[in-house]
C-alpha cells in the first residue's frame, strides 16, 4: 500500500487541491496520513481543514492547531504567525475547534510513529532540520521509522547510509530512520514546490514528492485577507 503523508499545508488550498490531483492519480491501494498544521499562515484554514478530514481520520495535532486552541501559545510564535493565527481564530467555526481539540499528539501504528514535530517530546515542538538536531530524537526513537513535519524542510535521517536515487529512499526496518516530509502549503528550502512524502509499506521504502503549483493565486488571496505581506512573498521564495 502506498500512504501519502503530508503536512503544514497552512491554510493553502492551492497546494492542497495539487495534492489531491496527484493522489488520484496513484493506481493503487493508497490511504492518507496528516502531520497537522492544516490552519495557520494561509487564507484557507476551513476549507483546507474540511478536506482533509474527508480523506483521513489519521491526523496529528500540530502546533497552529494547538495555537487555536491555547491563546497563551501567541507568546511563543513570531510577529507573522501570530498575527496569521488570530485572524485563523475568527473564521475557524465551533466545529472545527470540536474536531481540533480531539487531534492526538501522535499516531502509532506497525512499528511507525506519525508526529508533527519530533518523536522524543512533541509537545516542545523541537524543529529537525539537520543530521545533528536529528540525532538526539533518533536515540530517543522507539520506532523504526518516524514520519515528522513543522520544520518545512524534506529530508530523510537515519543511523547508516540508505541506498538512494534522487528523491527516494530505501530504508531499514533494523536501523531507525526519521523522514522530514516537508511542507506542502509553506515550503522553505529553496524552492516553491510543495512537499510531501510516498511510503511504500510493502517495499519499505519512501519517495519526497516536489510539485508545482498556483503560489500566485494563494499569495493574492493573502493580500486580499490583510493577512502579514511577508507570508505571501515568502511562498515565492520558498523560504
Amino acid at each position: 500500500m502506498k500512504i501519502v503523508v503530508i503536512s503544514d499545508i497552512h491554510g493553502n488550498l492551492e497546494a492542497l487541491n495539487r495534492v489531491l490531483e496527484y493522489i488520484d492519480k496513484l493506481e493503487c491501494e493508497k490511504r492518507v496520513v496528516c502531520l497537522g498544521d492544516i490552519v495557520g499562515y494561509g487564507p484557507n484554514p476551513a476549507e483546507c481543514f474540511n478536506i482533509v478530514e474527508s480523506l483521513t481520520g489519521k491526523i496529528c495535532l500540530g502546533n497552529h492547531e494547538y495555537a487555536i486552541l491555547d491563546e497563551d501559545f501567541d507568546c511563543q510564535m513570531a510577529e507573522s504567525a501570530r498575527e496569521a493565527i488570530r485572524w485563523t481564530r475568527g473564521v475557524l467555526g465551533e466545529e472545527i475547534r470540536e474536531a481540533i481539540n480531539r487531534l492526538p499528539l501522535q499516531v502509532e501504528e506497525d512499528n511507525i510513529l506519525y508526529v508533527h514535530a519530533s518523536p522524543d517530546d512533541p509537545m516542545q515542538w523541537k524543529y529537525i532540520t539537520n543530521a545533528n538536531n536529528a540525532y538526539s530524537s533518533l536515540i530517543e526513537m522507539k520506532h523504526s521509522l518516524c514520519f515528522v513535519g513543522h520544520s518545512h524542510i524534506p529530508e530523510v535521517y537515519a543511523y547508516h547510509a540508505l541506498q538512494r536515487g534522487g528523491k527516494k529512499a530505501i530504508l531499514s526496518k533494523d536501523y531507525k530512520t526519521i523522514v522530514n516530509v516537508g511542507s506542502v502549503g509553506q515550503p522553505r528550502d529553496g524552492s516553491p514546490m510543495l512537499s510531501f512524502a510516498v511510503f511504500d509499506d510493502d517495499n519499505w521504502d519512501v519517495e519526497i514528492v516536489r510539485l508545482k503549483y498556483n503560489y500566485q493565486k494563494t499569495m493574492a488571496k493573502i493580500n486580499k485577507a490583510n493577512l502579514p505581506l511577508f507570508l505571501a512573498e515568502r511562498l515565492a521564495r520558498g523560504v
